[in-house]
C-alpha cells in the first residue's frame, strides 16, 4: 500500500456485476488506505447513505467503488475519473442467474427459487432489469429508469459516449490481465497479483438449450454491441504501448503463476485484521 496523491483525480469503479469485480475489490484495497476507499454496499439505502455524507468526508475518498450507475462522479467534490470492467453478455447472464439462485439477499432470489424458475423464464419474467442489456443501462445511467425490453439505440449511444469520453479506460473480463496492466499504466497501481474470486461453480457452466442462448442473445443485443466496441477501446489504448506492452504482459502472466496465491493470502489476513467499518 503506498499514498495516493490528494491532488490526482478520484478513481470510481463502476463495478458491473459478474465482470470479475471481487477478483478487482481486492486488488484495489491493496493501493489506498482503508480511510481512502469508499465501498458502496448493495444495501437498497446505500447510495443514499453516500450522498448524506459531508463535502468534507467524500472529499477524502481516494477511490469509490460499487454497484452504482453512471452519474455518482456528481457527488464527489473533487475531480474523477471511471474505469470499469465489461463481460461477454452470455457469460455474464449465466453468472448472473447463477448468483441470484445462490445468494439468498438478492432481491430475485426468493421469486427464482419458489417458481423453481431456469434461466430462459426468469429472462422472460422481466422481473429483473439486469437481465436486459444491464451493461449498456449502467454505463449510460439509466439502469432503473426505462422498463425491461425497451432499451433504445440512444441508450446505447449514451453507453458509447461515456466510455469514450469519461473513462480513464474499460476493461474485459476475458482480457482480464490486460486490464490489469492497464490499470497499472493510467493509476500506477502495484501489486496486481491474484487469483480468481466469487466464481461461478463449474455444473452452472454447462451446454445450454438453444431457447435459452436465443432468449439471453435477444435481451442483451445493446450488450453484446457495447462489448464489442469496448474491445476496440481496449485495442486501442494496448496499440500505443506497444511493444513493451506485449513483453509486459507475458512477464505479468508468468510472474502470477506463482505471487498470485500469496497475494491471495494476505489478502484474506489483511480482512481478518481489518474492522468490519473498514472492510
Amino acid at each position: 500500500m503506498f499514498n495516493r496523491a490528494s491532488n490526482q483525480p478520484a478513481v470510481i469503479f463502476l463495478h458491473i456485476p459478474k465482470t470479475a469485480g471481487s477478483t478487482l475489490h481486492h486488488i484495489i484495497r491493496r493501493q489506498y488506505r482503508p480511510r481512502h476507499i469508499y465501498h458502496m454496499g448493495s444495501q437498497a439505502d446505500a447510495p443514499d447513505k453516500f450522498k448524506k455524507q459531508s463535502d468534507a468526508q467524500r472529499a477524502q475518498i481516494r477511490v469509490l467503488m460499487g454497484h452504482f450507475e453512471m452519474g455518482i462522479d456528481a457527488f464527489l467534490p473533487q475531480p474523477s475519473t471511471y474505469f470499469t470492467v465489461l463481460r461477454d453478455p452470455m457469460a455474464r447472464a449465466v453468472s448472473y442467474f447463477s448468483h441470484v439462485r445462490r445468494d439468498a439477499d438478492h432481491y430475485c432470489h426468493e421469486l427464482v427459487t419458489t417458481n423453481q424458475m431456469d434461466l430462459e423464464t426468469f429472462i422472460a419474467s422481466g422481473e429483473d432489469v439486469m437481465m436486459d442489456n444491464g451493461q449498456t443501462r449502467m454505463l449510460a445511467g439509466v439502469l432503473y429508469n426505462i422498463p425491461f425490453g425497451q432499451c433504445g439505440e440512444d441508450v446505447l449511444a449514451a453507453a458509447k459516449r461515456n466510455l469514450r469520453d469519461r473513462f480513464a479506460f474499460v476493461g474485459l473480463t476475458e482480457r482480464f490481465d490486460e486490464s490489469l496492466l492497464l490499470m497499472r499504466h493510467h493509476f500506477g497501481w502495484r501489486n496486481l497479483y491474484y487469483t480468481r474470486r466469487n466464481v461461478s461453480p463449474p455444473s452452472h457452466k454447462k451446454q445450454l438449450p438453444e431457447t435459452t442462448v436465443t432468449a439471453v442473445r435477444q435481451t442483451n443485443q445493446l450488450d453484446t454491441t457495447l462489448y464489442a466496441y469496448a474491445e476496440t477501446l481496449l485495442d486501442e489504448q494496448i496499440a500505443g504501448l506497444e511493444p513493451a506492452f506485449s513483453q509486459n504482459l507475458a512477464d505479468f502472466r508468468r510472474k502470477n503463476a506463482f505471487w498470485g496465491r500469496l497475494a491471495h493470502y494476505g489478502d484474506e489476513i489483511r480482512l481478518r485484521l481489518l474492522g468490519p467499518s473498514e472492510r
